[in-house]
């Protein structure tokens, strides 16, 4: 069974760190998608924020969801690893879950288009003791480094049609997803707090609070298969 989404208002935050920061939370089979930069290889993270609106099955309509990734290759292909995920309906959360780790958690966001789409993207979440807030605006004068030129940065980012996810007692789950190309704003993250990504030792507080680069997609379709488990 496919579960179809219909995604608005996602921000991507994106962080790039060394290889050896992400390796120890990367499962076997798995491996840190790379790009080469003047100052040595660089893995990602992306933090992504957004609304689901209809979808099916229905009962996943209407919530919000923080979803902490980290991008990966298997087998030469792209992809990329869901750590966690929070959610703001309990039903939506207890059904995601069947997928990758995800808890309830509260999840706040307001946007404003003072001027200009995107001129304020605010988003509190909090699942226990651990938080994001988060405080972004669509800029579209923004360095695309390490990827060179907004197409390729906008593909590696943004297009993956695997997802992976660690099972509780090992193992590993393989989800296809299917969307279209995305055509993100480019984006500008003025505050971040990410206690996920701090609170493993990936990043630092001051190092979240200064991502290489954010992007925001108004909305897109998106259609995901049930996990299927991998044997190696």
């Amino acid at each position: 069974m496919a579960i179809a989404l219909k995604l608005r208002n996602l921000l991507y935050i994106i962080h790039a760190v060394t290889p050896e920061r992400v390796l120890p939370h990367i499962p076997p089979g798995l491996e840190p998608d790379l790009v080469e930069t003047p100052e040595g290889p660089r893995a990602f993270l992306a933090t992504v924020t957004l609304e689901a609106g209809a979808a099916f099955p229905y009962v996943l309509t209407g919530f919000r969801q923080v979803n902490y990734r980290i991008y990966v290759r298997r087998q030469g292909a792209p992809g990329v690893l869901f750590v966690r995920s929070w959610v703001s309906a309990r039903a939506a959360a207890a059904a995601l879950s069947l997928a990758i780790a995800t808890e309830h958690a509260s999840v706040e966001m307001k946007i404003q288009d003072d001027g200009f789409a995107y001129s304020r993207y605010e988003v509190q979440g909090r699942s226990g003791d651990h938080h994001i807030d988060a405080v972004a605006q669509a800029e579209p004068d923004i360095s695309w480094a390490p990827f060179g030129d907004p197409a390729t940065a906008i593909h590696f980012l943004t297009h993956r049609l695997t997802g992976y996810a660690a099972g509780h007692r090992g193992g590993l789950s393989r989800m296809a997803v299917s969307h279209a190309p995305m055509q993100p704003l480019p984006a500008r993250v003025l505050s971040a707090r990410i206690d996920q990504w701090t609170e493993e030792g990936i990043l630092t507080p001051e190092e979240a609070s200064r991502p290489v680069l954010a992007l925001i997609q108004p909305e897109i379709l998106f259609d995901m298969n049930l996990p299927e488990k991998i044997n190696e």
